[in-house]
């Protein structure tokens, strides 16, 4: 079984991008993950006895603003290193990147809202995922799998969990699904490491794209699904037919 857990960005209302994205393991991975992430929480809060939130949000207080607890116990720079320490748990890890990028007018135009839009992008590219995993596995003698969308609890589950049946019983707009075991699970971030992990990469994404900041973004961007030089995991939904970033140029002349 592979699990993707997705979580959003860019829900406040300045943000020109909406952001679904998150990371698809296998399933023995996920107790990996959550020893690296406890293991940071060992290394930067000792003194804590229950589980720490890491929330990306929370390690990007700039300078002079107000820091919660226990964040507040760290210096600026300390902060901007666990951040980077996040995302090399994913560089070290073994996982896929999924992520979709919606400019907010794209949607507009499209009259769609952008959070169905990124839902039903990602659960098909998700699909073809497993259906490419699949077809290595058969070929070398291995095991079919099946896999689970993870969702974080948010305003969207009740809308999300209906298009979710919908898109399992009746396919996407692309095609059916085959591979996809249930409708998406709905979690608190809070008590899930890898849906806080999730987090982040949502935030590097829509830092990427809304923001322009690429270092977080650069640290993951070969983490992507892809075959050959193309990459399926992240999709950028935009209205700029001239847009050079990564998943718009791999697709050229496709």
């Amino acid at each position: 079984m592979f699990v993707l857990c997705l979580d959003e960005s860019g829900t406040q209302g300045e943000a020109t991008y909406f952001v679904l994205g998150g990371l698809a393991v296998f399933e023995r991975e996920i107790h990996l993950l959550s020893q690296d992430f406890d293991a940071l929480q060992t290394e930067y809060f000792p003194r804590e006895t229950g589980r720490v939130f890491f929330h990306a949000a929370r390690l990007r207080v700039r300078e002079g603003q107000t820091v919660e607890q226990p964040w507040d116990e760290h210096s600026n720079q300390q902060r901007i290193e666990l951040k980077d320490r996040v995302y090399e748990i994913t560089r070290n890890r073994q996982g896929v990147l999924f992520g979709c990028a919606i400019e907010k007018r794209f949607a507009e135009i499209r009259d769609e809202g952008p959070y169905d839009m990124a839902f039903e992008d990602l659960i098909s590219r998700f699909d073809l995922f497993l259906s490419r995993a699949n077809r290595n596995a058969l070929r070398q003698g291995g095991e079919e799998q099946r896999g689970l969308v993870v969702l974080a609890e948010s305003n969207y589950q009740k809308a999300i969990g209906a298009l979710g049946q919908r898109l399992r019983t009746s396919g996407t707009r692309w095609r059916s699904l085959h591979n996809v075991a249930d409708v998406p699970l709905f979690a608190p971030a809070r008590e899930t490491r890898l849906l806080q992990d999730a987090d982040f990469y949502a935030n590097a994404i829509c830092g990427r794209y809304h923001g322009k900041h690429t270092g977080d973004f650069d640290r993951i961007a070969l983490k992507f699904d892809r075959e050959e030089s193309v990459v399926h995991g992240l999709a950028h939904l935009t209205a700029d037919s001239q847009c050079p970033c990564i998943a718009c140029f791999s697709r050229l002349g496709r």
